[in-house]
């Protein structure tokens, strides 16, 4: 297992490349190599390259699928599309979708406001989970020990008004929790407000977050509960969707 294992790493890594150079790189006679090679072809891993069959090989397409499977941004914007575009009607404002990415999200979606005014941030962005209202919708819905982790952690300050005390931390993430949606005022960007909510898997981990991103000058505190509740409706529906 572990030889052929190391043969298709080898094959993986070099993108082609042929027996007697397969057989230079692990030190084993050209007919083992054959032998594991023919089997990860028919186990669909690997395929003969080039004009020389069963020469030169190359992995084959199924390994794109599986990594196709595992990434799960395709499948969060999917989910996410329809009640983004909803969003963006009826607030008239920017809608984001971040994904998890371990300790950070990662801005993988964005429609942008028609308004001349808006906020614009690079798809690709990222931001930790306790700086913006994203992460915070990430954050406040992680498994208690996780979230603990993290705020055990050093907290980087992005501007003046980033929340950086674990206990105040806390406690704001304590309330996200128990209304939905997360809220920020220039903790990632000085000039912009945003409300988010979190995106859950079936087991009711956060994948992700979805958010209403404005200027501060358009988002007035009275606006932030009723944001709010659509947000949490949305990610509700978003979370139905990618759960099956």
């Amino acid at each position: 297992m572990k030889s052929a294992l190391r043969l298709f790493e080898l094959v993986a890594a070099h993108g082609e490349i042929g027996v007697s150079e397969l057989a230079r790189l692990t030190d084993q006679p050209k007919t083992t190599v054959q032998r594991g090679l023919r089997t990860l072809h028919e186990a669909g891993w690997l395929r003969p390259a080039g004009a020389g069959a069963w020469r030169r090989w190359s992995v084959s397409a199924r390994l794109m699928l599986l990594a196709q499977s595992l990434d799960p941004s395709p499948r969060l914007k999917r989910s996410a599309l329809a009640s983004m575009q909803d969003l963006r009607d009826f607030t008239g404002e920017t809608i984001h979708l971040m994904l998890r990415d371990g300790d950070e999200v990662v801005l993988i979606e964005r429609l942008d406001s028609l308004k001349t005014l808006r906020t614009v941030r690079p798809l690709g962005a990222r931001a930790p989970l306790h700086v913006a209202a994203n992460g915070k919708a990430v954050l406040a819905n992680l498994p208690p020990e996780d979230q603990a982790r993290y705020l055990g952690g050093r907290l980087s300050r992005w501007t003046p008004r980033t929340l950086t005390d674990p206990d105040a931390l806390r406690n704001e993430l304590a309330q996200v929790r128990a209304c939905g949606y997360a809220y920020s005022d220039g903790e990632l960007d000085l000039d912009v407000r945003a409300v988010a909510s979190a995106v859950l898997d079936a087991e009711g981990r956060p994948v992700g977050s979805l958010s209403i991103s404005c200027p501060a000058s358009r988002l007035e505190p009275a606006m932030v509960e009723p944001y709010g509740r659509r947000l949490a409706e949305a990610a509700r529906a978003i979370s139905a969707r990618y759960a099956t």
